[in-house]
């Protein structure tokens, strides 16, 4: 913590000594002719030597402006409008000149005289109303970089090392190329291909919700958007970029992109292949089936409908955290504007993806009496082939009246293989007992999702009526094999059982989903409107599983076996009404709403007589919503909101799930829906002309009849978990984030820090064991571009972590873990380029015998080549220290 505290006091310090050095300069921006103010110009601090960005500022009602605390050196003053040509001016800040004082002159672009030459330049930051504007141009990059990398130099702009966007404290959830969608959603396949050269404009601003488009009225569901715009001669003409390569363990690696653009239509073609566990674009974005889902989520507003990994649909998606993954992916991007009403934007992606994974687990469980120690050796290899459609048409019928259709078809293989050996020992150390497995299976699986989208406005502003139904439709099938063999011991190291599983099992689920909901918004006052809502929704799964036992008389797998047979049916359905009340000024506007619904549940188990489930909930379900805005840039914004979540088909179906011999699940179809309370505060102060930001973002959150584990561990080592719901758990996480320029270092500072608190209960045993959690810690990340050939960055964390348990035998844990890192890329003489990027970390809680230190570090040098440095030929080494460890 020390360390911490140093930097931090270090940095304090250098900003004194160098306060000591700086000056100022303030102005006025006039009409030439008229010698009038000329407002909300940009005005933009440039270096003379190499016009690099030291800030920019607006004027305001009376054409003033000012900057303060500009280190010695020489500057330009560029000062653009769009109703005038531009205007600069040069001046010094050093002893002899802290404070400057400048009136710029500025020439309407209508008052010209023919013979005067005047030549526009393009600010690096523009301000357009609510958007922030960048001019690629004024931000150098280093040769055949990404968008990615160019977002790295905008001021207010972080792209975080796994290609996360943030754009003024704020995660960007869409990247569009000229307006229209890339490839889909995920906002990393066009920052990870396209190249940052074709970009001429970066446009950072929030996009409006389609109910918020057509009212007028924000209703805070607006999404942080960028905007990718095109160089002229990139709209009518062709562009990519294509590379491969090898080396050594038979590692290899492609990536290609082709785009064909011209006027309105966009082509693009994106591939990958590697067994590096390189992503290329981001395609796990792409894959999930439960974005479906998720946009029935968005489209109730009071209903959170989940698919946990345990679900049929959700358990065919892969995880490409760890392991060896190779990867083989590419898709087809389509856009264009069909006619003068039809906007169409379409995709289509396929994937191949097979990791295999090797582990080691070392556990020790804790019991209201004693602990014993779990561990495992396992081998896992899948096949992941995955296909997917998008389509979006908005058709624009008139001024007052539109249609949206988007449809979404994917179909999708998978086949596991897992082979495990496992083994318990009681807490004195005496083994209790040890087996093997194998497992495997082979599903398949489509998913069709569509949503149609009517909108109505009239003359009258703020008077709107929509209405929009989703429909969606889930459907799997497979097949399994297990063998497992499981020695049970007594004290003395004898076996006293052995259970053996040779099973089959054919399985098949399906989901049947829509949602309608109409809204009607009338305006009541100068600034204020009433929105009336009415939804329904029906949700129906069907799981069914059929398992047989080898029958050793047969030789054949005939024998049902009916603990592991089921066939579980689970409708759920709601229907609303609720009435909001929005008002809306410039500095502050306000929502308050009630919600009423009424939800069906109805399980019905046909593999047992009369077992059938019937519930039925009412629910008043309030929200709230406050905003008051000190300047364009900075507000405070509380969110109040309650919802839903029913029992997912796993938690709810009563059959075991023996996959793990040692840890059987088993659904409760007794379960109530979850009922959560959320208040959110965010806190936004952004100076947009310093590069200087604050955020604070605060999440408190309480669930009623909160559905947990309740784990029963028998004396041969054997957990039966089943689930049940509980009150009074509990969430808590916050964000804090400040940034700043360092101008001496010609770089920027980012100090944060992150806090989660969870308060919950479980059960073993039938004994409660409550859980309290904290995690808390900073992180310090400095960027620097010393020179315009050399980018460097460095970070450092500290994350503390505790938790606390009831139970008399249970441990609690206090331990820290450490982060270190830098990445450095320098553009040498001839067309060489040497990057590297290093990460030390530091883990105290590790079991003996697992790496608490590794040192991970990667390295490449490449050459410019070909005609206009077009080609490139590189050499990077991974790992080069032989760390890592998964």
């Amino acid at each position: 913590m020390k360390k911490y505290v140093f930097l931090l006091l270090t940095i304090g310090l250098f900003n004194n000594v160098f306060s000591q050095k700086n000056g100022s300069i303030k102005g006025v921006a006039l009409d030439k002719a008229e010698n009038k103010p000329v407002s909300n110009a940009t005005v933009t601090l440039l270096q003379k030597k190499d016009s690099m960005l030291v800030s920019f500022s607006m004027t305001d009602k009376t054409g003033k402006f000012e900057f303060t605390a500009i280190p010695h050196g020489d500057y330009r003053l560029l000062v653009t409008h769009v109703n005038y040509h531009s205007s600069h001016k040069y001046f010094t800040i050093d002893d002899a000149h802290k404070t400057n004082e400048v009136n710029i002159e500025m020439t309407d672009k209508t008052k010209v005289l023919t013979e005067v030459e005047i030549k526009s330049e393009a600010p690096p930051v523009t301000l357009i109303d609510d958007t922030v504007q960048y001019n690629a141009g004024s931000f150098k990059t280093l040769p055949h970089a990404s968008v990615e990398d160019l977002l790295k130099k905008l001021p207010g702009v972080k792209v975080q090392k796994d290609g996360t966007i943030k754009a003024q404290g704020e995660k960007v959830q869409k990247v569009l190329v000229d307006g229209k969608e890339f490839f889909g959603n995920g906002p990393k396949v066009a920052t990870k291909n396209l190249p940052a050269d074709a970009i001429d404009k970066v446009q950072v601003y929030d996009k409006l919700s389609d109910q918020a488009q057509l009212t007028g009225f924000d209703d805070g569901n607006s999404e942080k958007t960028i905007n990718l715009k095109l160089k002229k001669d990139k709209k009518k003409g062709n562009f990519g970029k294509v590379n491969v390569g090898g080396g050594s363990d038979e590692r290899y690696q492609g990536k290609f992109n082709v785009n064909s653009f011209k006027g309105a239509r966009q082509m693009s073609a994106i591939g990958m292949g590697n067994n590096t566990n390189a992503e290329g674009f981001s395609f796990m974005d792409i894959l999930s089936f439960t974005g479906a889902l998720s946009q029935m989520q968005k489209g109730n507003g009071n209903v959170n409908i989940q698919i946990t990994d345990d679900d049929p649909i959700a358990g065919l998606l892969g995880n490409n955290n760890t392991g060896i993954n190779t990867t083989f992916a590419g898709g087809f991007n389509y856009n264009n504007i069909l006619g003068n009403k039809t906007d169409l934007q379409s995709n289509y992606f396929y994937s191949h993806y097979n990791p295999n994974k090797q582990s080691n687990i070392q556990r020790q469980y804790f019991l209201p009496d004693s602990s014993y120690f779990y561990n495992q050796n396992s081998f896992s290899n899948n096949i992941n082939n995955t296909h997917r459609i998008n389509l979006n048409a908005e058709y624009q019928a008139d001024s007052f009246n539109s249609f949206k259709i988007t449809p979404s078809l994917g179909y999708q293989q998978k086949q596991n293989s897992t082979s495990s050996a496992y083994n318990t020992l009681s807490q004195q150390l005496i083994k209790n007992n040890e087996g093997i497995s194998d497992n495997l299976s082979d599903n398949s699986g489509y998913s069709f999702s569509n949503n149609i989208l009517y909108k109505h406005k009239s003359h009258r502003k703020g008077r709107t009526f929509s209405v929009n139904l989703f429909t969606n439709l889930n459907n799997s099938t497979g097949n399994g094999e297990l063998a497992a063999l499981t020695s049970f011991y007594d004290k003395a190291g004898m076996v006293i059982n052995s259970d053996s599983i040779n099973q089959v099992n054919n399985n098949s689920s399906y989901l049947k989903a829509y949602n309608i909901k109409a809204v009607y918004t009338e305006p009541i006052f100068k600034h204020s409107l009433i929105e009336l809502s009415a939804g329904q929704s029906n949700n129906k799964n069907k799981a069914e599983k059929a398992t047989y036992e080898y029958n050793s008389n047969s030789g054949r797998f005939d024998k049902i076996n009916p603990i592991f047979t089921n066939n579980f049916e689970n409708t759920y359905s709601y229907t609303n009404g609720g009435l909001r009340f929005r008002n809306q000024t410039k500095k502050y506007s306000y929502s308050a709403g009630l919600s009423w619904q009424h939800a069906e549940l109805l399980g019905l188990n046909k593999s047992l007589k009369d077992s059938v489930l019937s519930k039925t909930f009412y629910n008043f379900l309030p929200s709230a919503r406050f905003q008051y805005s000190f300047t364009k840039f900075k507000n405070v914004t509380l969110n109040y909101n309650t919802s839903t979540n029913q029992p997912s088909v796993s938690q709810l179906q009563p059959v075991p799930d023996n996959s793990n011999p040692l840890n059987i699940k088993q659904g409760n179809p007794n379960l109530k829906q979850e009922f959560i309370h959320a208040l959110r505060l965010n806190i936004a102060f952004v100076n947009p002309f310093r590069n200087r930001n604050f955020f604070a973002f605060v999440t408190l959150q309480q669930t009623n009849n909160k559905i947990v584990n309740y784990d029963k561990i028998n004396s041969l080592g054997i957990d039966t978990t089943n689930y049940i719901n509980i009150n009074g758990v509990f969430n808590m996480n916050g964000t804090l984030s400040w940034g700043f320029p360092i101008h001496f270092l010609k770089g920027s500072i980012d100090i944060s820090t992150n806090t989660t608190m969870y308060k919950g209960q479980q059960f073993i045993n039938a004994i409660s064991n409550n859980i309290r959690t904290l995690t808390a810690g900073p992180e310090v990340r400095l960027d620097m571009n010393p020179t315009d050939k050399l980018n460097m960055s460095l970070t450092a964390g500290l994350d503390y972590y505790s938790t606390k348990y009831s139970l008399p035998s249970a441990r609690n844990t206090n331990y820290f873990r450490q982060n270190y890192g830098t990445e450095i890329a320098w553009q040498l003489p001839k067309g060489y380029l040497f990057s590297t990027d290093f990460n030390y970390s530091i883990n105290t809680q590790y079991a003996q015998g697992f790496n608490a230190k590794v040192q991970f570090w990667n390295a490449s040098l490449s050459k410019q080549v070909l005609h206009f440095n077009r080609g490139e030929i590189k050499l990077s080494a991974n790992d080069l220290l032989n760390q890592n460890v998964g």
